[in-house]
Parts: C-alpha cells; structure tokens; sequence
C-alpha cells in the first residue's frame, strides 16, 4: 500500500471519484463490487460522508486489485 494511502489522502472525494473512473467503473459497478448502494457512493463522491473503517479497507484493496497507487488517486482518467 503506498504512503499517500495509509496517510489518508484516498480518502478524498476527489479521489473516490477518480479511483472509479481509472477502474473504469461506473458508480453501479463500483458499489457492487463494494457491497454498497449507488447512493453512498455517490455521497462519498460528492463529500457529503466519508467512508467508513470497513468501506476503507475495501477501497484499498480494490485499488490494488486494480494496480491503482496512491499518486493515481490524484489524477482522473483519460475518457
């Protein structure tokens, strides 16, 4: 897991968001491979929840399931 991760910079909406762009998934495909409802991630998205210790650690691992580090986190996907 890279620094900017376990420092909690992934955290950001803006990251969330382009986390699931870079994985090219929509916010449906995104909250089922999470186990969550379209609507938290769509919160998350837009900075009005955070997600929780849990959701977190599912983040992580579906970012390095996907090669995603944390400097990608930082940049939107081309498309």
């Amino acid at each position: 897991m890279s620094r900017a991760i376990q420092r909690g910079v992934f955290m950001e909406a803006d990251n969330i968001r382009n986390l699931r762009r870079n994985l090219g998934m929509t916010q449906e495909e995104f909250a089922h491979r999470l186990g969550i409802t379209v609507a938290t991630v769509n919160r998350w998205e837009n900075g009005h929840n955070s997600p929780t210790r849990l959701a977190r650690k599912a983040l992580y691992d579906l970012a390095a399931e996907g090669g995603i580090r944390g400097p990608q986190l930082n940049t939107p996907s081309e498309g």
